[in-house]
């Protein structure tokens, strides 16, 4: 008897869907390491301050397209800028509350300021995760991480706190 109300009034999973959106905004830290053309450093603010847009649009119950915006402004050495666009896809493990995802996506990095010589595009991959805290069926709060590089010349590393907006899930 104990079980069966357990089942019936626990927590329901927190299934996304095909046609559902997500619309997600975020602050937080990021850094990036870049060589410096004509030398043998690499340059590195020291600290800088990101904003984040994604949206998000499910085809399976686990799996969405993703599109996303990230802008960085950083100190240390003179003020530099990063600016990022990728596509790509975002996987949830379905959890009750907690919803952790992993993402990624490909698309170009746009660095420029501070020690670096001029502004240049370059293509991105971008890796990253985190996990959403669900507060209703259509809001979520959560933490995300992203590394973006790898065989290019800039590498970015960002931590953003976010939060996130559904809906079309009917």
């Amino acid at each position: 008897m104990i079980g069966i109300l357990l089942v019936i009034g626990g927590p329901s999973a927190a299934h996304a869907g095909d046609g559902e959106n997500a619309l997600s905004a975020g602050v937080g830290y990021g850094t990036f390491w870049t060589d410096v053309e004509g030398e043998d450093e690499t340059a590195s603010p020291t600290a800088g301050g990101i904003v984040t847009a994604t949206f998000e649009r499910g085809f399976t119950d686990y799996a969405s397209w993703r599109v996303r915006a990230v802008g960085g402004l950083y100190a240390g050495g003179g003020t530099s800028m990063t600016g990022l666009a990728t596509a790509g896809l975002s996987y949830r493990f379905d959890v009750l509350k907690y919803v952790p995802y992993v993402a990624v996506g490909v698309g170009a990095l746009v660095r420029g300021g501070g020690p670096l010589d001029g502004t240049d595009v370059e293509p991105a991959l971008e890796i990253g995760g985190g996990v959403d805290w669900l507060r209703s069926r259509s809001r979520s709060v959560g933490l995300d991480v992203a590394v973006t590089g790898f065989a290019f010349d800039t590498t970015t590393l960002i931590v953003t706190l976010r939060t996130t907006w559904r809906w079309g899930y009917f």
